[in-house]
């Protein structure tokens, strides 16, 4: 056993790796790819004794120093499956610290042992969901703190988290834009993995074993998943946001999957929610795929349509011709938002015809989808629009005069900020411009090193070389139609 702790406890050298040291990313890199050596032969030779004094090596291993020696001993007691001779609730203890408190410089080196444990992780098979999202969710963060990078292990949060209606964890990753994803083009492992300037891409691939590979669907997958979590927390510019990432994906031929046709649906749904009419499509979304999302989705577009006029009775009678659709659509819950939200978007639009307007005329003008009638007491309405006025979706105010008459009064939009929200404002705005400055440099040498633009400043210089400039010719139009990313063309 003291053989097998020293050589755990052999990396770093010193147990407080000064900064000099980790900045030396040649020397950091022999020293932790000699370290990973010894613990493969380790985990081959030894694997009984890991089992065997698990619990022991853990106690003397810091996760947040000794994090492949910790990962090498949780990973031998968890798979293929939790070791039967030591105590399971030792185990998942120490499996909650590491995850919470690894080095992710070390774990880069890690390989799929890491991904391995996430998955356990992740699949619900040793904790608890509410701690499994919320340690799955640190340890993504840990890997790429920026969580601009898509990986494996965010399908395995996503579904997790909606699965077993543990959402609020979760947003800290599914907040994070996605720009990079796994297999891109131009990138091949770094010969310093170490290396802190990398961008998520560089490090985060199949070939280092820290994600695995993800196809088209599970991309859009994930932004399902988002999306209904969205829903579920009635966040509908989030929820209208991920939907129409799946609706406008590029595919071959115009082609479109189920998986999309589904989320078109939602999309229906939740626009109206978000703008009280159906919200138009992205420009890059082809016609042909539009045209399959009309025929597929007819029930869902005739809502909208009735959604934006006058006649809560032809809305209310459409939804319940369909109640079986929405129900086998999963869509029985958006559906009843919609019918909800109905007789707000229709006081809202009072405000193109009064800038003051009393209760009494807005109940006897305006009708709820969800019973078809008007509302029987001024209360009533009074309720309906404070709650509008407290969630943000109405700019008013509610006054009584001196007759008594109770009256909505619509406010102006004012875009006049004060001194310290202006402040607060364009410093939110400067640490997201510094937040994607790596981004942007990862993405204009991505651009540079491809074959695409490469080709087109040849053609460039060749054009210019000939006095034949053509100022029509602009990148866009050269490049071939094939996706940089995935291999695929534009819908439509």
């Amino acid at each position: 056993m003291d053989k097998l702790a020293s050589t755990l406890l052999a990396f770093p050298p010193e147990a407080n790796l000064s900064k000099a040291a980790k900045s030396d990313n040649v020397r950091y890199d022999v020293e932790v790819r000699h370290h990973v050596g010894k613990l493969s032969k380790i985990i081959k030779d030894h694997k009984a004794d890991l089992i065997a004094f698990g619990p022991q090596f853990l106690e003397l291993l810091n996760p947040a120093v000794n994090s492949l020696s910790y990962l090498a001993v949780l990973h031998t007691l968890i798979l293929p499956s939790i070791a039967a001779s030591v105590p399971h609730d030792i185990i998942l203890e120490k499996l909650v610290l590491f995850l919470m408190k690894y080095d992710a410089q070390q774990c880069r080196y890690a390989r799929n042992h890491l991904l391995e444990v996430l998955f356990v992780v992740g699949n619900g098979r040793c904790l608890p969901p509410s701690v499994a999202v919320e340690v799955l969710a640190t340890a993504i963060l840990r890997l790429d703190p920026t969580g601009s990078m898509l990986t494996s292990s965010h399908i395995l949060l996503a579904k997790l988290a909606y699965n077993t209606n543990n959402i609020d964890p979760a947003l800290q990753v599914i907040d994070k834009q996605i720009v990079f994803f796994p297999g891109m083009a131009n990138y091949t492992e770094p010969s310093l993995l170490c290396d802190l300037t990398l961008s998520p891409p560089a490090y985060i691939m199949r070939e280092t074993g820290l994600t695995g590979p993800l196809k088209s669907s599970s991309v859009m997958e994930y932004d399902l998943l988002c999306s209904m979590m969205y829903c579920s927390k009635r966040d509908w510019a989030k929820a209208y946001a991920a939907l129409e990432r799946v609706v406008a994906y590029p595919t071959r031929e115009g082609a479109c999957s189920k998986i999309m046709v589904e989320a078109y649906n939602k999309w229906v749904l939740v626009s109206l929610l978000l703008h009280g009419k159906l919200g138009e499509s992205k420009a890059h979304t082809g016609s042909t795929a539009y045209k399959l999302y009309g025929n597929f989705g007819k029930p869902y577009v005739a809502v909208a349509v009735l959604f934006t006029t006058d006649d809560a009775d032809a809305l209310k009678a459409e939804v319940e011709k369909n109640a079986q659709q929405w129900d086998e659509d999963g869509n029985t819950g958006l559906m009843k938002e919609v019918l909800a939200s109905y007789q707000k978007w229709r006081i809202i639009g009072l405000e193109q015809i009064y800038s003051k307007v009393s209760l009494t005329e807005i109940r006897q003008q305006t009708k709820s989808a969800e019973t078809g009638q008007i509302l029987e007491r001024e209360e009533e309405i009074e309720i309906l629009i404070q709650d509008m006025i407290i969630s943000g979706m109405l700019n008013g105010v509610i006054e009584k005069d001196v007759n008594g008459t109770t009256s909505l009064t619509f406010l102006p939009t004012t875009t006049q900020l004060s001194e310290q929200e202006f402040a607060k404002e364009l410093a939110a705005i400067a640490a997201q411009i510094k937040r994607l400055h790596p981004i942007f440099n990862t993405t204009k040498e991505r651009l540079g090193a491809s074959n695409e633009y490469i080709k087109h400043m040849i053609k460039e210089e060749k054009r210019n070389d000939k006095n034949d400039a053509d100022p029509t010719l602009a990148f866009d139009t050269q490049v071939d139609d094939e996706d940089l990313m995935g291999g695929v063309v534009a819908t439509g």
